[in-house]
């Protein structure tokens, strides 16, 4: 009678550590389904931020293009502005008027190298932003990695106990008890 008490106590302690590596099995699954959520608005945020850098960007070419067009434009009226003025001399007014047209072309090309190097700096900060949020994800990936293995680890511990309480039960079954 003593062995099958014995018995009993030791498939009791084992029931119980097998219904503790259940609830820590449950709870490394809410973990990881937690680092899961998580992980996916961090990943929808990336994509955000690449979708407004690849507008930045853009945007920032676009001005640049601009930028350039009106200095080739610029020097081209200053290049035009200088051969009316030694041929026409005596139309002043002309030449003033092409001027003040070459100045605002010189002002507005400014202004846009200006807003272009504003974009730059905006996409660098952008890039800078992007990189922060990709070290993010790999981290929240690594995390999950590892909650993952310890869920496999606790797993495998779980059936070992589950086989030995079943070769347990069977051995004081062979043995009649």
């Amino acid at each position: 009678m003593g062995l099958l008490a014995d018995a009993n106590e030791l498939l009791s302690v084992q029931s119980m550590e097998v219904g503790d590596l259940h609830l820590r099995c449950a709870d490394a699954k809410v973990e990881a389904a937690t680092a899961q959520t998580q992980l996916t608005p961090l990943a929808a945020r990336v994509m955000e931020l690449e979708e407004e850098l690849t507008r930045v960007v853009s945007d920032r070419d676009a001005f640049r293009s601009w930028a350039e067009e009106a200095t080739a434009s610029s020097k081209t009226l200053t290049g035009q502005m200088g051969a009316e003025e030694s041929a026409h001399r005596l139309t002043k007014e002309l030449g003033s008027e092409a001027s003040r047209a070459a100045e605002a072309s010189r002002v507005e090309a400014q202004r846009l190298k200006e807003k272009a190097e504003a974009y730059q700096a905006k996409t660098r900060c952008w890039e800078q932003k992007a990189k922060e949020s990709e070290a993010e994800i790999i981290q929240a990936a690594k995390a999950s990695s590892a909650v993952q293995t310890v869920l496999e680890t606790e797993i495998g511990e779980h059936e070992a106990l589950k086989r030995a309480a079943l070769s347990a039960c069977e051995a004081l079954e062979v043995e009649g008890v």
